[in-house]
């Protein structure tokens, strides 16, 4: 007869089996998996760096730009080019100068880099002899890695050292301009066009404590008639692809003509503009601007594609994980600059904190939480804000979004305007 200490003894093994097969189970799953990431990882670097001219693009500002740039430079003499954009919006360009969106699966990756090897291998036309990335790596070790590890580039472009990333990169010019110089071992040239001569200092120095050969380069020098070749592109952007194509071959002539056929950004240059509760909303998106040097030109821009009499709002968004963006914004902006500020996200306090101590008062001050939830609609905030501030209902409101402005909120309004293929 079986006892009750049998069948629990039978019971026990029957489950300590059943466990055992679950782990077995899962570790040749994990195999599988990592295995499988082995042998695709190995394959995409081995077509990327049999790729005979890599280019990798890093710096504060214009990187996304000079990225089509320096393509359509290459591709103009002859050398057939894929580029990989990580911007506001992730784009990539194959060898024909199609240009693909980047199906992204949660947070930008370096890995990006790798999966656009591994797409343009499945793609038609002419095999790449150049390639030219966008660094997407903002802390250092990650750029020396993605630089070091990945890319292995034969020409660093370092478009400037300005202030953003500053959790990151460094607290002043200087340390983010020897932050971004850890994309240079290994390569041969340095091409850059920083305008402050300290910083520029500092890259030419790290340059050359790497044996690598600095082109430093300046738009302004460039003349009109070159300049108006490529009318919608910065003549800093236009003077370093131009430096890049030369390097490779390719006379300024001709890689300037290429130029003129490169594509820009999706993000729209111009105002949108909707109709709620009676009053005209104008939107204008200026979130590619990251660095308080380049945003007061930015912001009168785009002042000046408002409506007139508009009551104006700058948009702030804060993330956990750039709170010094968004104080360096709200220490820049002032009440001179518009009428209004909308804080967007959490923390927000120090936000707060700065906007008042440049001359703004909490009744001009449009706080809104992380997700909105339990709060009124941010237009009627806007339209009641706006009616203080002018003593009656406005006619109009302009909402300028500014650093930052990929969260759920500020998408929610991006979309309202443009939809969601501008996001």
């Amino acid at each position: 007869m079986t006892s009750v200490g049998d069948i629990l003894e039978r019971a026990k093994g029957d489950l300590l089996t059943q466990q055992s097969l679950s782990a077995a189970l899962a570790t040749a799953a994990l195999l599988v998996v990592l295995i499988t990431w082995y042998l695709w990882s190995t394959r995409a670097l081995k077509a990327l760096w049999a790729i005979p001219l890599r280019v990798l693009v890093t710096g504060t500002r214009g990187k996304s730009s000079t990225v089509r740039l320096i393509h359509a430079a290459l591709t103009a003499g002859g050398i057939p080019t894929i580029g990989k954009m990580t911007g506001t919006s992730s784009r990539e360009l194959d060898t024909l100068g199609n240009e693909y969106r980047t199906n992204r699966v949660g947070q930008v990756s370096v890995l990006e880099v790798l999966e656009t090897v591994h797409r343009n291998m499945k793609r038609t036309g002419p095999q790449p002899q150049a390639v030219v990335l966008e660094c997407m790596a903002v802390s250092p070790d990650l750029i020396e890695f993605l630089s070091s590890r990945i890319v292995r580039p034969d020409v660093v472009v370092i478009t400037n050292a300005l202030w953003d990333h500053l959790e990151e990169e460094g607290t002043s010019l200087e340390k983010i301009a020897i932050s971004l110089s850890l994309a240079l071992p290994g390569a041969k040239l340095l091409v850059t066009s920083e305008h402050r001569e300290t910083t520029r200092a500092v890259l030419s120095y790290e340059a050359s404590l790497r044996d690598v050969t600095s082109d430093i380069v300046d738009g302004r020098a460039l003349p009109a008639d070159v300049l108006a070749i490529a009318p919608n592109a910065h003549p800093d952007n236009i003077a370093m692809a131009t430096a890049v194509a030369e390097y490779a071959g390719v006379d300024a002539r001709t890689a300037l003509e290429g130029m003129a056929s490169a594509t820009s950004e999706p993000l729209p240059v111009v105002a949108a503009s909707a109709q709620m509760q009676g009053i005209t909303w104008t939107y204008r998106d200026i979130g590619s601007i990251n660095d308080t040097d380049s945003l007061t030109p930015a912001l009168e821009g785009a002042k000046a594609q408002m409506p007139p009499g508009a009551v104006v709002f700058g948009m702030l968004v804060t993330r956990w994980d750039r709170p010094l963006r968004a104080m360096q914004f709200a220490a820049s902006v002032t009440p001179d600059d518009v009428d209004g500020l909308i804080i967007v996200g959490e923390p927000d306090v120090l936000v707060r904190y700065v906007a008042r101590r440049s001359g703004w008062s909490n009744d001009r001050i449009v706080r809104i939480s992380t997700w909105g939830m339990g709060q009124r609609s941010l237009y009627d905030r806007l339209a009641d804000t706006g009616t203080r501030i002018m003593g009656e209902r406005p006619k109009d409101i302009g909402i300028i979004a500014m650093e930052n402005n990929h969260q759920y909120v500020a998408d929610l309004v991006r979309e309202k305007f443009f939809g969601s293929d501008v996001i």
